[in-house]
């Protein structure tokens, strides 16, 4: 004969119309904890074959946000909270929606409250809580997701009570996250859960409200208008999001390699103005030098028209019955173009590496096509003297022991 408490609902609280479907999960639950296995030596414990842990409640609340608290004292209580509620959110999250999964299998159902309904009963098996929901959620698989629900004896809150401590802040995180988990895996839709009220901080109810991400502000700040606390408290809800860090580290990730990218392009332009510049430097260099030869030509070019075409005239002049008077001013002529071709003569020395002056004046008869005889005559020196300076001039342009001609060599250095 059937037990007629196997009849009730007793391990969760739900909207009437629920009733059926709670209740085959209630059976298959209290079923599935029934075949335990316990075995200290080997460090096991299993219900139906599958192996669970038990952890102290408070290890996993009080006790570790006291720890972090002191692990992070140096940056203060706030982030320390921040940082034990987005981890605990993180690890309850992942492991509501792996349970969920689990059970699908072993029930074999597919529809979305079939899939939420062992949920609960899990939970008040498992030790976490028991779980009120209310009538006013609407538990569907689209952005109008709405549930509202307690938990009555949660581990978490319990914990903190036993301490003799209360709070300013809601404590049950776990729970918040186990429970979005568990119910993001059978509905298909991100969720989110946020705790507005909470024992462990003198309220009536350890009470949640859980919707998708996008509605949860406006969830929130509806029930806040008709709760029986100050409006102003839930303006500083927590709600948590699944692997926020992660998603933080990911947004932190993309503006990294955005800003690279960003730094990369800058590079690439100051390279390219850089080469452009390196570009046009070499251009202005090989433009000076143009300039220079051109300079250093014109300069010869001008003592060459001078050598040619008055330079001789002078001379023969110079032979001609002048009056005393005249060769006063042809003496002032011969004046006056030297000093106007001595600079020029001392700096087109530098082309013929350093030859002195008599060198010079031998070289450009040579290069005039000026026989030797001719040279020394013209220069009033002996014949050796003019083999003599021609070595030394072949000797200083590299041509000593070379079978280049002379005279070729300095008409190729026009």
């Amino acid at each position: 004969m059937d037990n007629p408490q196997d009849k009730a609902l007793n391990t969760v609280s739900v909207p009437e119309e629920l009733h059926p479907v709670f209740l085959k999960a209630q059976d298959y639950v209290r079923e599935y904890f029934s075949e335990v296995q316990s075995d200290p030596e080997k460090g096991v414990i299993k219900y139906s074959g599958e192996r669970y842990i038990l952890v102290r409640a408070s290890a996993m609340s009080k006790e570790l946000f006291d720890m972090m608290a002191l692990m992070y004292s140096d940056r203060g209580k706030q982030e320390a909270r921040d940082l034990s509620f987005n981890f605990l959110f993180d690890i309850a999250h992942s492991i509501g929606k792996a349970d969920a999964r689990s059970f699908f299998l072993k029930m074999g159902v597919k529809d979305p409250i079939e899939k939420l309904s062992a949920g609960p009963i899990h939970f008040a098996y498992t030790g976490w809580a028991s779980v009120k929901i209310h009538p006013l959620s609407n538990p569907r698989p689209d952005d109008h997701y709405y549930l509202i629900y307690d938990h009555p004896y949660s581990f978490e809150a319990q914990a903190w009570m036993e301490k003799g401590e209360t709070t300013d802040f809601p404590v049950c995180v776990m729970n918040a996250g186990y429970s979005s988990g568990w119910c993001e895996e059978s509905f298909g839709i991100p969720l989110v859960t946020a705790e507005v009220e909470c024992r462990a901080k003198g309220d009536r109810h350890c009470r949640f409200i859980m919707a998708p991400p996008s509605k949860i502000k406006d969830h929130i700040a509806k029930y806040s208008k008709r709760a029986y606390i100050k409006y102003e408290h839930y303006n500083k809800i927590d709600i948590p999001e699944f692997f926020k860090r992660k998603r933080l580290e990911d947004d932190l990730r993309s503006r990294k390699d955005q800003l690279e990218e960003l730094v990369q392009k800058r590079t690439d332009k100051l390279t390219k103005a850089n080469r452009a510049l390196e570009e046009a430097n070499i251009a202005m260099k090989v433009m000076l030098k143009q300039l220079e030869q051109k300079e250093q030509a014109d300069k010869e070019n001008f003592l060459t028209n001078i050598k040619h075409s008055i330079l001789p005239y002078l001379n023969e002049l110079s032979g001609t019955g002048l009056t005393p008077e005249q060769k006063i001013l042809l003496a002032q002529l011969e004046k006056n173009v030297g000093k106007i071709t001595s600079p020029l003569i001392g700096k087109l020395s530098s082309k013929y590496l350093n030859l002195t002056p008599m060198e010079i004046k031998v070289a450009g008869l040579v290069r005039d096509g000026v026989p030797n005889k001719e040279i020394a005559e013209t220069l009033n020196v002996s014949l050796n003297t003019i083999t003599s300076h021609r070595y030394k001039i072949r000797t200083k342009l590299g041509l000593k022991n070379k079978d280049s001609n002379l005279r070729s060599y300095l008409l190729s250095l026009e």
